[in-house]
């Protein structure tokens, strides 16, 4: 993932004012933010899991058996890239069905389980060992946790949850992209295919929200200007409304993350990440040896995941008429 010139929008300003409260939630979160991080935990328990490592095939497994748990069917969609020879990528997805009768199409949630490969760069300042704790791990453990949710509180449409495959750079700079987010680019074109040629892919998948970075401490995740702006709306107001609004959308940033492949296509997208802004900039663990567990909460898992889960009625409302 990668954040080009930083941009400064004139909306929202009532929702990102200063004043917010600091009551507790108005509700128990349906979403454990504890099951979540025991996820996270396991899987960075296999060390760096860079794509095409046998240890993100144990990562791989791991998700595909929580799901199996769960009673949902995961499903493998293995491909390769001739810009990225001698690497096998894997996605994983993970359909559920919709309660509304007749209903064809679907809603993408979305995140990348792939870390970042840095161990042998020939640079000291970027060898080093990460395992993406909360890059890459803290989204993956929570839509585990999200996806156990929906299976038992399912909505009118179907959910897709995918894990992408190479959401990282190859190369230790991200350019602008060309060498990275494999996973997404293909399942895109995947979806395409899916669905009639005659019609826009959007009419079949109106909606893609991903999430990146969601389990810091001093969580606060940031209102990325690449995002639809009425996905953001729904989600401010859903974090007003649970008491949870000062961990949200308080920085401006662009990111050009896994959302930016679906955008292309015309499909509705919202990223949810913590990734600093014009006041605080970059965080000091992002692809570094620091973003460990050590940085992470149960607390702030939950949160995002709690205001997920009330905010996608909203969503179904607007963009599944």
């Amino acid at each position: 993932m990668k954040v080009p010139k930083r941009l400064v929008l004139l909306v929202f300003a009532a929702l990102l004012a200063p004043s917010c409260s600091t009551s507790a939630p108005v509700e128990k979160s349906p979403v454990s933010g504890k099951l979540a991080l025991e996820h996270v935990k396991k899987m960075v328990s296999y060390g760096p899991h860079p794509a095409g490592s046998a240890a993100l095939l144990r990562v791989r497994d791991y998700i595909r058996g929580e799901l199996r748990k769960m009673g949902l069917k995961p499903e493998l969609d293995s491909f390769t890239s001739d810009k990225a020879k001698g690497i096998q990528f894997h996605n994983i997805v993970c359909r559920i069905p919709g309660t509304r009768k007749g209903e064809k199409r679907v809603l993408l949630l979305a995140s990348h389980y792939d870390s970042k490969k840095t161990q042998g760069h020939p640079l000291p300042e970027q060898n080093f060992r990460f395992v993406g704790a909360n890059d890459g791990g803290s989204s993956s453990g929570l839509l585990l946790e999200v996806a156990r949710y929906l299976k038992a509180h399912p909505l009118p449409v179907e959910v897709r949850c995918v894990w992408f495959d190479g959401e990282e750079s190859i190369p230790f700079d991200w350019g602008e992209g060309e060498m990275a987010m494999f996973g997404s680019k293909h399942y895109i074109k995947k979806l395409r295919k899916e669905f009639p040629k005659e019609k826009d892919v959007v009419e079949f998948v109106p909606v893609m929200i991903l999430l990146d970075m969601v389990g810091a401490k001093d969580l606060s995740i940031s209102l990325d200007t690449n995002s639809d702006m009425e996905l953001v709306r729904i989600v401010a107001n859903t974090a007003k409304r649970l008491g949870y609004q000062k961990y949200f959308f308080r920085e401006k940033t662009q990111v050009t993350d896994d959302h930016i492949p679906f955008q292309n296509y015309g499909i509705s997208v919202l990223d949810l990440i913590q990734f600093g802004g014009e006041r605080t900039g970059t965080p000091t663990w992002w692809h570094t040896e620091r973003d460990d567990l050590t940085i992470l909460s149960a607390k702030s898992l939950e949160i995002v995941g709690h205001t997920l889960v009330r905010s996608l009625p909203d969503v179904v409302k607007k963009f599944y008429k």
